[in-house]
């Protein structure tokens, strides 16, 4: 799955090499070739002047020399046309095939990237992308060929002027940018590490400047701060020193080739193998090809930051996409405490931890159970919910679902209620974030059984949670569940944020409610009304006695 990933991938990012990008090389060539001829007939319209050529020879020489500098400006703008057409149209097409992958993969892709990360490859990497035509490949694409066709032609004239330029291309072209590129890629991730680090260092100081005012920690943080950003601008330095490094390298092979092809017309002249009239033309020509050299100056750094944006782009579509299944699970055609999860020996692994987060889970829920698991931060219970969910696949062991190890999981969340522990909120009124199509006497009777029943449907809710408290945001996201009316009842810390007197009337309704029902909780004091209960610590399950958790406590 991986390699067919990056093959489209690479496809999408070659999507238009048949057209545009094509057409731009054929363009970039025929315009820096004009660009030649019209140097070297310009020195020796020099040359033939100064020996004195008939009027009428001088002006058809001028008239060629202008026609050429029209045809340089024509194919020069057409070849910025289509190459910027072919970049943008990638740009689109990747990021449309981005977004096109990343659906299909979510939530699994939230077990080995943050959002922001996601985000962050979304909009910046992509970005990143948009120099692989012009800077990239462009350059020594355009660079070859014309040097090429430069070579046949010194061929006529002299064959140690073509070999000189043979030479010197190699060097500048595959050579210099290749040793290059490995030192870009090392300047531009120790960059990328530092950047990091001090985004990272500057909110943390920003958004916990109160608390360390309060243990007087402010001056060796911002000590710590400043020193990152030392660090970084010390890894900019670098990466312009590299920049004025390669830029000289390449200007001194062009001086050298320069001054190499002077002295071989000396030579060659003073031989009588080489006619003096050509001289001035060969100069200026190489002077115009070698002052293309300026597209080659960021080849190398660009390169670089091109690969590591495909290969950022290729991990995240490279998350496995977990199995749809084919088995549609209908929880009302279950007999009553038949059995509806099937857990057996199930481990579970993040792709960016060590170790496992559940170890040899073996858990049996029948349907009508009213189940609590307990458990600490990080011990692994959320975890567990989420596989239940459908949402996470399982590393190892055997699991079912009404019977059913290929259960279609998209089809199976319409069975259950779940409640995550942070909840998602949008931007709208109190109705539209109970995410529900029922009327407003069904939405205040949800309100109502969690007590917000005096907040009105129309209130506006904003992403920044400024409406309610943190306690309101939870019953509202409780509420959601009695508008959706699901069998299986899942919930993640439900009682959360909500005074103690609240949370005994919210349970008994939702034990009035599920039929089946799993709560992750470390609150001891709603574990009386429930079947059974589980304790988890570092990934083990086991069953416990309620009593014993309350006495202990």
């Amino acid at each position: 799955m991986e390699r067919d990933k990056n093959n489209h991938l690479s496809h999408t990012l070659n999507i238009k090499w048949n057209r545009d990008i094509i057409l731009a090389i054929i363009l970039g060539v025929l315009g820096s070739s004009v660009a030649l001829a019209m140097f070297f007939l310009s020195g020796y319209m020099i040359t033939e002047s100064a020996l004195g050529a008939p009027l009428f020879a001088l002006m058809g020489l001028i008239v060629t020399v202008k026609l050429f500098g029209f045809m340089r400006a024509v194919t020069r703008y057409y070849e910025r046309l289509f190459s910027h057409r072919a970049t943008f149209t990638m740009l689109r097409d990747v990021r449309v095939y981005f977004y096109q992958a990343l659906i299909p993969i979510v939530p699994n892709v939230f077990r080995q990237f943050k959002t922001s990360d996601l985000l962050g490859r979304m909009v910046s990497q992509i970005e990143a992308l948009q120099n692989i035509y012009l800077r990239v490949y462009y350059p020594p694409i355009v660079m070859s060929l014309t040097g090429g066709l430069t070579i046949c032609v010194l061929l006529y004239f002299s064959v140690w002027h073509a070999l000189t330029l043979l030479i010197v291309m190699s060097l500048s072209l595959w050579l210099i940018p290749w040793l290059s590129a490995k030192r870009a890629t090392v300047i531009k991730k120790d960059i990328d590490d530092t950047y990091q680090k001090l985004m990272h260092r500057y909110f943390d100081y920003i958004l916990g400047y109160d608390e360390l005012m309060r243990f007087n920690q402010n001056q060796s943080y911002e000590g710590r701060l400043l020193r990152t950003e030392e660090a970084l601008s010390n890894a900019e330095y670098q990466e312009q020193m590299f920049h004025i490094v390669y830029q000289y390298v390449l200007n001194i092979i062009s001086m050298i080739a320069i001054w190499g092809s002077v002295c071989l017309i000396i030579i060659q002249v003073n031989a009588g193998t080489f006619d003096p009239v050509y001289a001035t033309s060969i100069v200026l020509m190489l002077l115009t090809l070698f002052e293309q050299h300026v597209m080659m100056s960021q080849v190398a750094y660009y390169k670089s930051e091109t690969d590591e944006a495909t290969h950022q782009l290729n991990d995240v579509m490279s998350v496995a996409q977990l199995d749809e299944g084919k088995d549609r699970i209908e929880v009302e055609q279950i007999e009553m405490r038949a059995s509806l999860f099937c857990l057996k020996n199930v481990y579970h692994q993040f792709p960016t931890q060590q170790r496992a987060t559940l170890k040899g889970v073996h858990l049996n829920i029948k349907k009508g159970d009213h189940i609590a698991i307990l458990g600490t931060s990080g011990s692994g219970k959320t975890t567990l919910l989420n596989i239940l969910l459908g949402l996470y696949p399982i590393s190892k062991g055997h699991m079912t679902i009404g019977g059913k190890p290929h259960f279609h999981r998209t089809h199976w969340l319409t069975q259950v209620n779940p409640l995550l522990q942070d909840a998602q909120f949008f931007d709208g009124t109190v109705k539209d974030n109970l995410l529900s199509s029922c009327n407003e006497v069904d939405c205040l009777n949800a309100l109502r059984k969690v007590g917000l029943d005096h907040i009105p449907l129309s209130r506006e809710v904003t992403l920044n949670k400024n409406a309610l408290s943190g306690g309101e945001f939870q019953r509202l996201a409780i509420a959601r569940l009695w508008l959706k009316q699901a069998p299986v009842w899942i919930l993640d810390e439900p009682t959360k944020g909500i005074d103690a007197k609240r949370v005994v009337h919210i349970m008994q309704q939702i034990h009035d409610t599920a039929e089946t029902l799993i709560v992750a909780t470390h609150n001891l004091d709603i574990l009386r009304d429930f079947d059974a209960v589980y304790k988890i610590e570092e990934g083990i399950l086991t069953r416990v006695d309620p009593e014993s958790l309350t006495v202990n406590a």
